[in-house]
C-alpha cells in the first residue's frame, strides 16, 4: 500500500541563484560561504556535477575540475523564502505530512491517493504546481512509497525531475543495487558496525534476521529499521528542541585564536 510521498528539491541551492538570476541559468554554479578559494561549495549546480564538483568540493578544485564554474555566496534568507513558498505550492495539491529539511518535504497519502495511478497523479500536479510557483529551475525528484523511509530512497533514485514509485512487491528487488549508504541512517559508522556482523551489502542487509539487526544498532532501533524496509508504517516521532546550532567560515586573515573571538 503505498503511503508516503517523499518530495526532495534538487540541487536546491543553487537552483534557487539560478531562478533568483537568469544569467545564471544552464550554467555551473557553487555555492559558497564565503568568497574564498580556501572554503568549499556547499551545494553544485547538476552543470556543475557533470564536471564532478560536489557538496564539499574545496573552491580550487572546483576551478580545476571546471574552470567555467561560477561562484555566489550563499543568501539563507533567501532560501527560507523559496521554501516557504514551495510549502505552500505543495499544499495547495496536497497536506504536508512533515517537513524534513529545508529541501526536503513528505505528505501522506490517503483514501483513493494510494493506488499507484493516483498517487502518479498528484506528484505530477505537486510537481506542476512548484514550477509554476516559484520557476521552472526548481526541479523536484519524488519518490513514493509504503512508508518514508522507502519513499526517500525512491526519490533519491533519479535525479534530477524523477518519479519513482516503489509497491510492496518490488521489495527487494529494485533496491538490492544501492550500496547501505543510500539508506537514510546508515552512515560510515553505522556501516562498520554492520560490516562487523557481517552486513556489507544490501541483499546481506535484507537477508539479516531481525535480531542482528537489533544487536548492530543496539537496540530497538535496528527491529525498526528491519520492519521499515519491508514497507511498514511508522509514525512521525516528535523531538524536543536541545539546541540549534549555525557555523560561519572566517576568511583566511582571522584564522588565528584572535580573529576567532
Amino acid at each position: 500500500m503505498l503511503r508516503s510521498l517523499f518530495i526532495d528539491f534538487n540541487a536546491y541551492f543553487a537552483s534557487v541563484e539560478q531562478q533568483a538570476d537568469p544569467r545564471l541559468r544552464g550554467r555551473p554554479v557553487g555555492v559558497v560561504q564565503l568568497m574564498t578559494d580556501s572554503t568549499c561549495c556547499i551545494a553544485a549546480s547538476y552543470e556543475a556535477r557533470a564536471f564532478g564538483v560536489r557538496t564539499g568540493t574545496n573552491v580550487a578544485e572546483a576551478r580545476r575540475l571546471c574552470p567555467g564554474i561560477v561562484f555566489v555566496q550563499s543568501r539563507p534568507e533567501v532560501y527560507v523564502d523559496y521554501h516557504q513558498r514551495a510549502l505552500a505550492a505543495v499544499e495547495r495539491v496536497a497536506p504536508v505530512r512533515q517537513v524534513r529539511s529545508i529541501d526536503e518535504m513528505e505528505c501522506e497519502l490517503t483514501g483513493s491517493w494510494r493506488q499507484r495511478a493516483k498517487a502518479l497523479e498528484i506528484a505530477r500536479r505537486i510537481k506542476q504546481s512548484i514550477c509554476g510557483e516559484l520557476g521552472e529551475c526548481l526541479r523536484t525528484s519524488i519518490g513514493i512509497a509504503p512508508n518514508t523511509l522507502l519513499a526517500k530512497l525512491a526519490s533519491d533514485m533519479q535525479k534530477p525531475d524523477g518519479l519513482v514509485v516503489l509497491e510492496q512487491r518490488d521489495l527487494p528487488a529494485a533496491l538490492l543495487h544501492l550500496p547501505l549508504a543510500a539508506i537514510t541512517g546508515i552512515g560510515p559508522g553505522m556501516q562498520a558496525r554492520l560490516a562487523r556482523c557481517g552486513i556489507a551489502t544490501m541483499a546481506q542487509f535484507y537477508a539479516a534476521p531481525r535480531d542482528l539487526l537489533r544487536t548492530a544498532w543496539g537496540g530497538v532501533a535496528g527491529s525498526e529499521m528491519y520492519d521499515q524496509m519491508r514497507g511498514q508504517w511508522m509514525a512521525v516521532r516528535t523531538a524536543k528542541q536541545q539546541s540549534l546550532g549555525h557555523s560561519h567560515v572566517l576568511p583566511p586573515a582571522q584564522r588565528n585564536p584572535e580573529g576567532a573571538y
